[in-house]
């Protein structure tokens, strides 16, 4: 059964699945490294049920990315073919962000590993208007990247 990670009214909200196959079988092929064993969880986890749409990312880049020290923004995302609509205005420190209607359902794209560390933590951590530095992400029992 879906849940929903929802938040304070007015703010994303994401549709969860649990994936309950603790202990699954690892993937038995070799990285080039030579090692095995990944793809193995070891514990029941929840994923979301959609990809993270372009109008959810552009409401993270209005609650952290108001002078984007962190590239969270690429300007990839504005263009019409491969973007995801997402557009850029004003000057560093007061950054806004805006995604066409067409496109505020679509997935985003242009979005890095990082930057989506930096959005599950943001969704994790109650959407606050800033994240931590990737040095204090939490681990462990809570971790998100």
């Amino acid at each position: 059964m879906a849940n929903v990670f929802s938040m304070p009214p007015g703010l994303a909200s994401l549709e969860m699945v649990t994936v309950g196959d603790a202990r699954n079988e690892p993937d038995g092929r070799a990285m080039q490294d030579g090692t095995v064993g990944y793809g193995s969880v070891a514990h029941t986890y929840a994923i979301g049920k959609y990809e993270v749409t372009a109008g959810q990312y552009c409401e993270f880049l209005n609650a952290v990315a108001k002078s984007d020290p962190y590239g969270l923004y690429c300007t990839d995302m504005s263009y019409i073919g491969p973007g995801c609509r997402i557009s850029r205005s004003g000057l560093s420190g007061s950054y806004t962000y805006r995604v066409n209607a067409d496109s505020v359902n679509r997935p985003v794209n242009w979005v890095s590993y990082w930057d989506a560390c930096r959005f599950a933590d943001w969704l994790h951590n109650n959407q606050p208007t800033s994240f931590r530095a990737p040095a204090t992400w939490q681990r462990g029992g809570s971790a998100v990247c």
